[in-house]
Order: structure tokens, then sequence, then C-alpha cells
């Protein structure tokens, strides 16, 4: 028998498991490291009417943009938006003025501008509670809740 094709193999076997525990444990670190400090996330309570898109709260500026999704299948009338915790009150929708009550929200892609009012490096949360009158005539609400680490200086 050869002794060689033996020794080999073990030789594999055993360094082989420590090289894949060491790749694993050098992933983690880096997942783990890379991770942004700035990371604030939003997320829906029923994206089946308010969906989020993207944001940029707590990047780098005062005021962070959230943009959401009417996906109600149509246009939210009357439409009024409470803010809680971190976040001041809404000034802008799509660039325009916005006031509570009076301003709708067609079917598609919307821009709110959030003015945070966090400090740098702080852990923020913050809600908007929508509530509207959807295409039927029925009252409606939602909610989108962001939280994380906010790089905004105010």
């Amino acid at each position: 028998m050869n002794k060689k094709g033996q020794a080999a193999l073990e030789y594999l076997m055993t360094y082989g498991w420590a090289l894949i525990v060491i790749a694993i444990v050098v992933g983690v670190l880096v997942f783990i490291v890379a991770a942004p400090t700035g990371n604030v996330r939003c997320s829906s309570s029923d994206p089946t009417k308010l969906n989020v898109v993207s944001n940029n709260i707590g990047a780098s500026t005062a005021a962070g943009d959230l943009v959401i999704t009417n996906t109600s299948g149509g246009e939210m009338t009357d439409v009024t938006i409470a803010e809680s915790d971190a976040f001041g009150a809404i000034t802008t929708v799509d660039g325009s003025a916005w006031t509570d009550g009076t301003t709708d929200l067609s079917v598609g892609n919307h821009t709110i501008t959030v003015p945070a009012t966090t400090t740098a490096g702080t852990y923020s949360s913050g809600t908007l509670d929508f509530t509207y009158t959807d295409p039927t005539g029925l009252s409606q609400s939602a909610s989108i809740t962001c939280q994380g680490i906010s790089l905004t200086v105010t």
C-alpha cells in the first residue's frame, strides 16, 4: 500500500477544516466591522398600502428624504401624517409644501423630507403614522417606523 497517499489525505482533512473555520471567522469579522455606523432602516406596517423604497435619514444633514410608494391601488386623499419620537414636523412632500388633511398621494413614489431631531452617533427611532381615505371612501391607516444610528448633526 502507498503510505504517501494516506498521509496527504490526513493532512488535507486536518488542516482543511481549520482553513474553513478561519475563513468563516474572517468573513464574520469583515461583515461586522464593515457595517455602517449611520444606518437608519425604515419599514412599513403594511407594504400593501405604503411601501418604503429608500431613505437617507440621518445620513449627513439635518433633514433626510424618505421615498415611499403608494401601493394601495388608488389615490390616497385627506392624508394626515403624525410624527413621533426622533422626527420633526413634515414640511415637504415631493418638493411641495405639506399640509395635513389637504394633500393627496397619488399611486407611485413620493419623497418625504423628514427633519430629524437627533444628535450625531445616537440611536434614533421614529414613526410616521399615515391616516387617509382610500379610493372606496374608507378611512385607513399605515405606519412607517425608522430606527438605527444617526449621523445627523442638529
